[in-house]
């Protein structure tokens, strides 16, 4: 049974009772007083008085404040009926403009990929042109036609960097790019990035520093290059951003199922109101712009979506003007796992 039809019930029983007393009355003078027409009159009279006073008491206290609370309840009900529907229609609008947000941004990753490409060629082209000028391949050139042309040269490796990034954050966010994972020893991975990214180091008069632990970390579940890429931009980025003479720090510890790796320098840090923006396509910090000027800000944002793609997490710690050290972590290899770990000496 329904709220309302036992509401109806228990209003209908109510409203008996003062007729039930009206009888009760009005019958028990006529059974005692059979003759008496006088008390008949007044024994109705009163029947009826207090009848009357004990409906108006009912409907009251009882009747009203339930028809009021059950009128609220359809109000609220009606209301909440109202807003489902409006929910509805907000949720198919949403879906709507999220199926067109959609649709522009897989145009908008085309258009890149396409433009990318088709930059690319033309400008290893122009590398390979200006490098056999350089070299003398073409005729000889004096010292001030070197100056000019190796400055060209530098403009359009960057270039070919900022198309690469490009690519390769396209790549990312639609989740072509590719992984080919096995049990792999960090400190290989370290050793071979550090010894690539020397020459760059000393020309900033920096230094790489590897602490001792990195030798014994325990194999972890990765695609070596993409590790590698991940640290070889952690790297750039403290070479970058760290005034001479400074040490770039790499340490590294196993935590339970993770091994975590953290890159730390002595830099310019990163400012506190715009730390949240770190992983965001295209950011690049105030400070940051203004000691280095080239740079596409798309570096972190891959790291991050590498390292997500292991299963890990990366995460920094900064204070402007005090450096900053960028962590990251890889799952170990487990011994019932999908790769067993492989016992042998590390590479150094």
């Amino acid at each position: 049974m329904s709220n309302e039809k036992k509401l109806h019930v228990r209003y209908t029983l109510l409203a008996l009772i003062p007729l039930v007393l009206f009888f009760v009355i009005a019958g028990g003078t006529v059974l005692y007083s059979p003759h008496n027409n006088t008390t008949h009159l007044i024994s109705f009279f009163l029947a009826l008085t207090l009848s009357i006073i004990f409906e108006l008491l009912i409907f009251r206290f009882q009747i009203l404040p339930n028809f009021v609370e059950l009128d609220k309840t359809r109000q609220i009900s009606l209301e909440l009926e109202q807003g489902a529907r409006l929910l509805v229609r907000r949720d198919l609008e949403l879906t709507r403009v999220n199926d067109q947000l959609s649709e522009l941004d897989a145009a908008k990753a085309g258009f890149i990929t396409v433009v990318a490409h088709q930059l690319r060629t033309p400008l290893s082209g122009v590398k390979w042109t200006l490098n056999l000028l350089l070299k003398g391949d073409l005729g000889a050139l004096n010292e001030e036609q070197k100056g000019f042309l190796l400055k060209a040269y530098e403009s359009n490796d960057r270039m070919i960097s900022l198309v690469n990034d490009m690519l390769g954050a396209d790549r990312v966010e639609s989740g072509s790019l590719n992984y080919s994972f096995s049990a792999v020893l960090f400190a290989d991975v370290a050793h071979k990035v550090l010894q690539e990214m020397l020459p760059l180091a000393k020309a900033r008069k920096l230094s790489f520093r590897l602490e001792p632990e990195i030798e014994h970390l325990p194999q972890v579940y990765a695609d070596p290059e993409r590790v590698r890429a991940v640290l070889q931009n952690l790297l750039e980025n403290s070479l970058k951003y760290s005034l001479p003479p400074g040490e770039v720090v790499i340490s590294g510890k196993a935590e339970g199922t993770f091994v975590r790796i953290g890159v730390t320098d002595s830099g310019i840090g990163i400012p506190r109101d715009e730390q949240k923006n770190v992983f965001e396509r295209f950011f690049r910090a105030e400070n940051a712009l203004k000691l280095e000027t080239e740079g596409t800000g798309l570096g972190l944002f891959i790291a991050k979506s590498i390292i997500k793609r292991h299963g890990g997490k990366i995460w920094f710690e900064s204070d402007e003007n005090r450096g900053a050290t960028f962590f990251f972590t890889l799952p170990i290899v487990k011994f019932n796992g999908q790769l067993p770990r492989k016992e042998g000496t590390m590479s150094t």
